[in-house]
């Protein structure tokens, strides 16, 4: 399809003439006559571009003898006459929207932030009260920013007797460990019943599990050496800092 073909019909589709093309194009009108009248085998492709661009078409389908034209489309041909009614200083400010809109679109989509997760155990460690510890009952919480990077799992204490370092009610965040030292804090499976306190062992290897709050000394739990009762540490409690050692 020849170019002064194209030219008739995008024109027609858009409602130009060729004057408002030669002014919606900024090109002189005798531009546009000299295409129809002297050939344009030698125009230059500075010169078609704005007519391509005023018309709503690439600079190779409007320049390319062997291409057809596409169907219009209405709504993109609404968009070709508010631009080539525009002022060329304004076509300048749509062409860098146009320009910065496409590189965001081309622009690689960061992947999202992968979430993690830990365990929150549903059953509570008794701060100074008897809860069962039996079953594997949790539900997952996202591992956010509040959550040490140490932690292995998560309990919530249900008791007073580990205020004001551990409130009743709250979320504690656990390392596992197999030991600890006097006066850290951790979670304890004492002969059925699961225990958060402070723990210190004598060298005769009698363990103590402490209250730090001492109001509540009555929730102190001593195994002797020679008892025979079981006691697992399923990890240390992760606070910002160690209690004082109790004074008994």
């Amino acid at each position: 399809m020849k170019l002064t073909d194209k030219l008739d019909v995008l024109m027609e589709r858009r409602g130009l003439t060729r004057g408002s093309l030669a002014a919606a194009a900024n090109v002189p009108y005798n531009t546009i006559v000299g295409l129809y009248t002297k050939g344009y085998a030698s125009v230059k492709l500075s010169t078609l571009r704005p007519i391509a661009a005023c018309l709503g078409v690439s600079l190779d389908a409007l320049a390319d003898d062997g291409k057809e034209l596409e169907s219009p489309d209405e709504s993109a041909a609404a968009v070709a006459r508010r631009y080539g009614a525009l002022s060329r200083r304004s076509r300048a400010i749509v062409d860098g929207v146009i320009d910065g809109l496409a590189g965001l679109e081309s622009a690689p989509e960061e992947a999202p932030e992968k979430v993690t997760y830990i365990r929150e155990y549903v059953t509570p460690a008794a701060a100074g009260y008897a809860s069962p510890a039996e079953g594997e009952d949790y539900v997952l919480i996202p591992r956010g920013p509040e959550v040490p990077a140490r932690a292995d799992f998560a309990v919530r204490i249900s008791g007073d007797s580990m205020e004001p370092y551990i409130a009743d009610g709250s979320r504690v965040y656990v390392a596992r460990m197999e030991s600890l030292t006097d006066g850290d804090v951790g979670i304890f499976f004492v002969d059925g019943d699961m225990k958060c306190k402070q723990y210190v062992e004598d060298s005769f290897g009698n363990i103590y599990l402490f209250s730090a709050n001492r109001a509540r000394a009555d929730a102190d739990v001593t195994v002797l050496a020679s008892s025979g009762i079981m006691v697992v540490c399923f990890g240390k409690v992760l606070l910002p800092k160690k209690p004082p050692m109790p004074r008994i």
